[in-house]
């Protein structure tokens, strides 16, 4: 609050910090088919996200999945999809590195926050990670599209960012 100049009563919100490959943070857990019979946590007292998985209406997460390997992020994908809700039009979108085609972006040729080569996905890929790895077939629409952004740092090269939503059906 006090970065942000509000207050609690102001700005309401609980935030609640963690590693998301935590499984005390986010449980493995199968994709929600129906909402949680028991009652919504109170916020204010949650320390991890499992209570919250298959409740949750619009999550965002940009600039996060390039900084992980495909693996990793096929499980990240998995972990938050455990928290939407499986209300139809419950979502998740953002952005972050992407590529014509799947793989190591080599364009700018500097290693992500890990130290290896960042792994981008390409509209194509991304969308079948959604539709056949994470949700399966006739669950979830993906709006995806590969933009290409100006890198001042890289004037030689062509960066480009994936914007996505991905859609409870």
């Amino acid at each position: 609050h006090k970065m942000f100049k509000d207050t609690p009563e102001s700005f309401p919100v609980t935030f609640v910090p963690g590693d998301a490959f935590d499984d005390a943070f986010i449980a493995p857990a199968p994709i929600a088919s129906q909402p949680p019979a028991e009652p919504l946590p109170d916020f204010a007292s949650l320390t991890t996200l499992t209570p919250l998985q298959g409740r949750i209406s619009v999550i965002h997460a940009s600039s996060l999945f390039h900084l992980f390997n495909e693996e990793r992020q096929l499980e990240l994908a998995k972990r938050l999809a455990s928290l939407l809700s499986p209300e139809p039009g419950s979502f998740i979108l953002g952005a972050h590195g992407g590529r014509p085609q799947k793989g190591a972006r080599t364009e700018t040729m500097r290693p992500n926050v890990g130290g290896v080569a960042m792994f981008c996905h390409s509209p194509e890929s991304w969308e079948e990670l959604w539709t056949k790895d994470v949700f399966g077939p006739g669950q979830v629409k993906v709006d995806v599209q590969l933009v290409t952004v100006d890198r001042p740092e890289f004037p030689d090269a062509k960066s480009y960012f994936l914007e996505w939503s991905v859609t409870r059906l």
